[in-house]
Parts: C-alpha cells; sequence; structure tokens
C-alpha cells in the first residue's frame, strides 16, 4: 500500500489572490479531497482559413476560480503553530471578529458574528484565505495552495461520544502549481479538542452578556439545561464571487446574502416532571408561531491564560420554532429531532447567531 500522508495548513492572506503558505495553522481534518479547479476552458470557434468540418484545433482558458472545497474537522480552540486559525476560518465566514484580551493576562475573547459587508476596510477588508493541501507525490510531499478562499458555509455536528466536528465549505481563486510542502507541522494539544462531555445547552431565562454589544468578552446563562442525543447547527450566507473586468482572470467580488441558519437536536419524546419537555416543545410549535433561545458552551477544562478556560460558545438569541413530528417505534423508546431557524435579534444583540471563542491567541 503507497503511503497516504496529508495534512491542511491554513493561512490568511493580507491581499487577496497573494497565496499565504509561510505563516499558517495546522488542523487535523477528517477528509482530504483535492477539487479540480475551473478553468473556464472554451474552444476556439473563429474562422482562421481552416476546414471547421474536421473538428477543433485549439482550446482556450478563459479564467481559473475552485468551489466545493470541503474540510471536515475536529474542533479545537487553537491551532498547531498559528493559533488562530480556528477563529480565522469562522470570521471569514461571518466577516467579523472583535479581539479583546482579558486585562494584561495571556487571555483573549474573539467574538465573531455576521456583517452587511464583510469586505469594508473594518472587517475583512482585502484579506482572504489560502488553503494548503499538503499531500504525498511519490516519495515526498506536495503542498497544494487554493488561494483567494472565501468560507461559504459552516456546519457543527455534536454527538455522543463524539468531539465536536466543524465542517467547512469553500470556494476561490485559483489552485497554485504544487510547491514543497510545509516542513514540520504542528497540531493541536488535545486538551483544547471540544468533546461532547465539555458541552452544556442552555434555553431560556437569563443570559448575562459581558461588555458592549455585539462585541462581547462572556456570555453566561441560568436557563433551562438541554439534554438531546445530538445536536447540529447548519449556517449559510449566500456567498457570490464573480469575475469581474478588472485585469485579472480569477474573480474580484465577492457579496453575501442573508445568514441563514437551522439548530436540529434529536431527543426521547418524553414528558418529564422538570427540565427541557419535549413534548412542551412539540405542542408549542403546534399552537402556533413561537421562538425561543439557546445557549451552547463547550468548555474544555483548560485555563486560557488567566480567567476562563478555553471555550466555545455559541449564542442563539431568537430561535423560531420549526417543530418535528414524534417517530414511534414498536421494538425502542420515542424519539424526536426539533429544528428551529434563527432570526436576528435587532433588540438586544445585533446579531442571529455569534460565536465567543477564547483562548491565547490575540487575534484571529
Amino acid at each position: 500500500m503507497a503511503e497516504t500522508k496529508a495534512y491542511v495548513a491554513i493561512g490568511e492572506e493580507t491581499t487577496r489572490g497573494t497565496k499565504e503558505s509561510t505563516t499558517v495553522g495546522f488542523i487535523p481534518v477528517n477528509n482530504f479531497s483535492m477539487p479540480a479547479p475551473d478553468f473556464m476552458a472554451k474552444k476556439r470557434e473563429e474562422f482562421r482559413g481552416e476546414d471547421t468540418a474536421l473538428g477543433h484545433t485549439t482550446e482556450l482558458r478563459m479564467g481559473q476560480q475552485w468551489t466545493g472545497l470541503s474540510l471536515e474537522m475536529p474542533f479545537f480552540t487553537e491551532a498547531g503553530t498559528v493559533k488562530s486559525s480556528y477563529g480565522t476560518l469562522i470570521k471569514h465566514f461571518f466577516g467579523k471578529a472583535t479581539s479583546t484580551q482579558n486585562a494584561a493576562t495571556g487571555q483573549y475573547a474573539h467574538m465573531l458574528y455576521p456583517v452587511t459587508l464583510p469586505m469594508a476596510t473594518a472587517n475583512l477588508g482585502t484579506k482572504a484565505i489560502t488553503i494548503n493541501m499538503n499531500a504525498v507525490h511519490g516519495a515526498t510531499i506536495k503542498n497544494h495552495p487554493y488561494y483567494g478562499g472565501r468560507v461559504t458555509k459552516l456546519s457543527f455536528k455534536q454527538e455522543v461520544g463524539q468531539h465536536l466536528v466543524l465542517t467547512t465549505d469553500s470556494m476561490g481563486q485559483g489552485l497554485a502549481t504544487p510547491e514543497a510542502g510545509i516542513a514540520s507541522p504542528v497540531f493541536p494539544a488535545e486538551n483544547l479538542r471540544c468533546d461532547y462531555n465539555n458541552l452544556v445547552i442552555r434555553q431560556g431565562a437569563t443570559v448575562t452578556r459581558t461588555g458592549t454589544a455585539p462585541n462581547y468578552t462572556n456570555i453566561t446563562s441560568t436557563g433551562t439545561v438541554v439534554q438531546p442525543d445530538s445536536v447540529s447547527l447548519d449556517l449559510e450566507r449566500g456567498w457570490e464571487d464573480r469575475i469581474i473586468l478588472n485585469g485579472t482572470d480569477t474573480p474580484g467580488k465577492s457579496k453575501v446574502g442573508i445568514i441563514t441558519g437551522k439548530l436540529s437536536m434529536t431527543f426521547d419524546f418524553e414528558d418529564p416532571a422538570s427540565g427541557f419537555n419535549t413534548k412542551t416543545e412539540f405542542l408549542a410549535w403546534l399552537a402556533s408561531t413561537s421562538s425561543t433561545n439557546f445557549l451552547l458552551t463547550w468548555d474544555t477544562g483548560t485555563a486560557a491564560g488567566t480567567g476562563l478556560n478555553h471555550q466555545l460558545i455559541i449564542d442563539l438569541p431568537i430561535c423560531n420554532r420549526l417543530g418535528g413530528m414524534p417517530d414511534i417505534v414498536r421494538d425502542g423508546d420515542p424519539k424526536i429531532t426539533l429544528e428551529y431557524d434563527i432570526h436576528l435579534d435587532s433588540t438586544t444583540t445585533g446579531y442571529a447567531v455569534g460565536f465567543l471563542l477564547t483562548n491565547t491567541a490575540a487575534a484571529v
């Protein structure tokens, strides 16, 4: 069997289209698939004194772009070498990140949320990402830099007995010529991994957000603890990327649409005396349009400098109930998957979804 060595490194480009393969963060991934770039090839169809009935003679490449680069990765609060890389991926989906140091400690809070104009100077500006796909070429490792990248989708999934899994979908400008592999990859420490046993989900009641909206430095809740069998959150931004007449042959204009998101949780269908009640949720959806809120917190238990631990918090201030129907089976407990649509909270937070990542990276 041939060697199957492969690893991924994320770089942030200061100027979109100038690949970043030096200052990178290494992330472990569960899959490794490199999409072919689209060169926008076309046949030359001109009268040049040739016998056109005999076939085409020339193929022209009119541009370059790539889509469909999907990475599935266990989520850590920091990447290897360049710590900020997980936060960088999320920032390049939302378009905004604000980093705040906890006094003079080594702890930083990174608040990430969607903005209307992600390409504004105060947001992403001219930045993009390079996804460096390093893989065996015969006896050597070669790096395949996918540059000019935009993150178009985020999906989080947590199941019992598993690590938190983040899946990103990306698109971008081009694939550079394979080069020498990025040497000496360093991966995140295991105690920075987000796992099923360090997740707490709370619904309703008082949510305390520290700081000025939307740039919070901590978020906590005293709400009802929610204990599903599994939970997933799927987010899309409606990113568009197109080639314009700007003197280049790669996409040069990006814009976003309306952010959408769906939270899904699977439970036993039951009516407990206290705590989160799936029957009550089912009946609330059945009766009328209604909403609630959820706060998901993964606390690794590992201190981030001085103060809080390394953690990921997902704040969903308004979740419209989409319901779900009970699944009744003969040989097991009845189950139900409840779904919720995220809505903009224009009154308090100013976002439909906010991520707070606490770690020791100075910025993301």
